[in-house]
C-alpha cells in the first residue's frame, strides 16, 4: 500500500525556494484544497524558514511512494 506526502514549495522574500513536506498525507486532497492550504500558509505568515517570509506559492505535489522488502533476516 502506497504513502503519500504533499509537497508544497514556496518562494522566501530571500527570492529562494523552501519546502514544506506534510508526511502521511491524506491520498483523497484535491489540487483546489492543496492550493487555498498554500494561500492560506502564505496569508498567515507563520512559518518564517531562516526568518524570511514565505512571498508566493512555487510548485505542489503529491507523491504516491511505494515499498517492497525484499530481504527476510534470518531468525537465530
Amino acid at each position: 500500500m502506497p504513502t503519500y506526502k504533499l509537497v508544497m514549495v514556496f518562494k522566501n522574500s530571500d527570492d529562494k525556494s523552501t519546502t514544506l513536506t506534510i508526511s502521511d498525507a491524506d491520498p483523497a486532497v484535491t489540487q483546489a484544497a492543496a492550493v487555498a492550504a498554500m494561500d492560506a500558509i502564505v496569508a498567515a505568515d507563520i512559518f518564517q524558514p531562516s526568518g524570511l517570509t514565505l512571498v508566493s506559492k512555487t510548485d505542489c505535489k503529491l507523491i504516491a511512494t511505494t515499498e517492497s522488502d525484499f530481504y527476510d533476516k534470518p531468525a537465530i
